[in-house]
């Protein structure tokens, strides 16, 4: 009686160790299996390219899906909510950012959409609206594309907020339209680099980066005082106005790098 109940035990803790052995060796081994197979079949293509340039495999899946409009490097997520992200935008699609359950990835989602897609609607569907809608306006504006800027963009923007005037002012391209003292609305338009002096220090970043965006000049980056300011500057650059590997690639955050190499393909995926 004592044997078998012995090799009863002995039985369970050897299936259990096999199951053990299955999930930490093979498993593992099964999925990258299937990620290294994903990524020998990454499209010929410049976009496709640039994203190989990006040093973290999530980003990079993602850059490939959405890019190469294809759901299926998303299935490399394994957090929900970041594969939802990564389907909506790969798809064009608002019903995945519907599903995301966390608020900053639904966020993300919505705003991301609706800058890729160009539609403002999108914004409609986040908390903060009008940071949304502001995005996707000054979107156009750095494109020089000021005539999509429709009438019924800028009213969406309560009345009493400066950022209804700055719409009108990058609608018409015209900088009357900005209130005296509104630096928001001034720095789209040509300034002098000392204009940023007086800019609260969250602001600043973006200021450099609006006055080499203005002068066409990413030389002005450079002039930042620290290396945050310029990494943010040629980031901006890169995604707002001139899409070039090149203006990445003087990036030194690894991070900001890569969202650069993102924003620059999905730029020229669009071509």
């Amino acid at each position: 009686m004592r044997n078998n109940i012995l090799n009863k035990k002995f039985l369970i803790i050897t299936i259990g160790l096999f199951f053990l052995f299955l999930v930490i060796f093979l498993v593992p081994q099964f999925l990258f299996e299937g990620k290294k197979q994903l990524l020998e079949n990454i499209p010929d293509n410049p976009a496709s390219k640039i994203c190989q340039k990006i040093s973290q495999p999530e980003d990079l899946y993602n850059c490939l899906a959405v890019v190469n409009q294809d759901v299926n490097f998303c299935q490399n997520f394994d957090e929900i909510d970041q594969k939802k992200l990564c389907q909506g935008m790969a798809a064009r699609d608002v019903s995945y950012c519907r599903k995301i359950q966390k608020s900053e990835p639904r966020k993300m989602c919505f705003y991301e959409l609706a800058e890729t897609t160009q539609n403002i609607d999108y914004c409609d569907e986040v908390e903060d609206k009008e940071h949304c809608y502001f995005n996707v306006v000054s979107g156009f504006y750095w494109a020089q594309q000021s005539e999509k800027i429709k009438t019924e963009y800028c009213n969406k923007f309560s009345a009493q907020t400066p950022d209804r005037k700055t719409c009108f002012a990058l609608k018409e391209n015209d900088i009357s339209f900005c209130e005296e003292g509104n630096a928001a609305c001034l720095t789209f338009f040509k300034q002098p680099l000392s204009f940023c002096n007086n800019i609260k220090a969250e602001d600043k970043l973006k200021c450099i980066r609006d006055r080499a965006i203005i002068a066409k000049n990413p030389t002005i980056c450079a002039k930042a005082v620290n290396q945050e300011v310029k990494d943010e500057c040629y980031f901006g650059y890169a995604s707002h106005f001139d899409p070039k590997v090149s203006i990445c690639e003087k990036i030194t955050d690894e991070r900001k790098k890569n969202m650069c190499y993102l924003e620059v393909a999905i730029k020229l995926s669009r071509k």
